[in-house]
């Protein structure tokens, strides 16, 4: 800006600022603000960390975890609700795969006098359910298990697409962290085999964490847990591709400990 230019425009501005007082125009300064995504910690330090920008899960937003069977990906989403509880929120879980352990959940520090069980008939009636759990806005996390499940549902393939694209929505509105647990028995984890046609779970999910088994953790002869890699495939709202390892061991009580 030329000399001319700049006095006319402090000419302006002066002339404004006399009128209408010091308030009402001023020179803009930058601003440090620190945006905190509303979220629920994981319940592993070394993880919430590297889910750079939220800190842990998001809540009114969709999370999806993938992994093999024994991944560990069942007990990170129970930990999950375990130190969801302990904030104070109401916990659901539905289990359309039938695979829920009281006796485990109970060993992951679940709270089950505080855990809303949803058993469904089919994926259409589970994603009904999770709507309306998600709209009454009383449900802080909600884990969902099994997408794959959703495979065999004979409601047809259009509804459970249409309610899943529904979620976001819902979801602006409520505080509710829903989990899906998508287990990869059809090869890698963006193979289009784990979803159905057009139920575009990858596309929705804020956050896609994918676990993997390294190794079992011994002492001695004795087998006390084991380690697993969880990366994430996805952040919409930090940076992809960070990879920790986490252990879980068992003693009476399954913890989760960074190793």
């Amino acid at each position: 800006m030329g000399s001319r230019n700049r006095k006319r425009l402090e000419s302006t501005v002066a002339a404004i600022q006399r009128r209408w007082g010091q308030k009402a125009l001023r020179r803009g300064r930058p601003v440090t603000t620190t945006v905190t995504t509303p979220h629920i910690p994981t319940g592993f330090s070394e993880l919430d960390q590297a889910l750079a920008g939220i800190g842990g899960i998001p809540r009114s937003r969709l999370t999806e975890l993938l992994g093999a069977p024994t991944s560990g990906m069942a007990t990170l989403a129970l930990k999950i609700i375990a130190t969801a509880q302990a904030g104070g929120d109401v916990a659901a879980y539905v289990d359309l795969a039938a695979t829920f352990d009281p006796d485990y959940a109970a060993r992951c520090e679940v709270d089950l006098a505080r855990l809303l069980l949803v058993r469904p008939q089919s994926g259409r009636e589970a994603l009904e359910i999770i709507q309306a759990l998600i709209s009454r806005r009383e449900v802080g996390v909600l884990v969902f298990d099994a997408a794959t499940q959703l495979l065999a549902d004979p409601a047809g393939t259009r509804p459970l697409a249409a309610a899943l694209s529904h979620l976001p929505a819902l979801l602006a509105k409520s505080p509710c962290a829903p989990i899906f647990l998508t287990p990869l028995q059809f090869g890698e984890a963006a193979s289009t085999a784990n979803y159905l046609p057009g139920f575009a779970l990858p596309h929705y999910a804020t956050v896609r964490l994918l676990l993997t088994k390294e190794r079992w953790l011994q002492k001695g002869p004795d087998v006390r847990g084991y380690q697993a890699r969880v990366l994430v495939l996805k952040n919409k709202l930090g940076p992809v591709g960070k990879s920790v390892r986490i252990a879980i061991t068992f003693n009476g009580v399954v913890r989760g400990d960074s190793t």
